[in-house]
């Protein structure tokens, strides 16, 4: 038992908000993965390809959006890992493929 736990329901208040920083951060990483990769399939000045793979990359961060929020709602850890690696994942293949082309 902790020495500051007076059974208030501290760490139950401490719990909750680690989970909802956790899926802020994956939500929010994922959000801007998908509006990067929305922005470079509709923006002029690439090629077919280079839309669909950045179309695919906004469909994986929309992905890791739901991901978030339902890992935050249902306390899944498995969920939050998927959202991490949509944002993360995605957003390395979107800033590599820019600067390739």
């Amino acid at each position: 038992m902790l020495m500051n736990d007076m059974g208030d329901g501290s760490r139950e208040r401490l719990s909750s908000r680690t989970w909802w920083n956790a899926a802020m951060f994956a939500g929010i990483l994922s959000a801007m993965v998908a509006l990067g990769g929305a922005a470079a399939t509709v923006l002029p000045g690439s090629d077919v390809a280079m839309r669909v793979v950045s179309g695919v990359l906004a469909v994986v961060g929309a992905t890791g959006i739901w991901a978030a929020v339902r890992s935050y709602r249902s306390r899944s850890g498995k969920l939050l890992a998927v959202a991490l690696a949509c944002a993360l994942g995605s957003g390395a293949v979107l800033v590599v493929l820019r600067s390739v082309s």
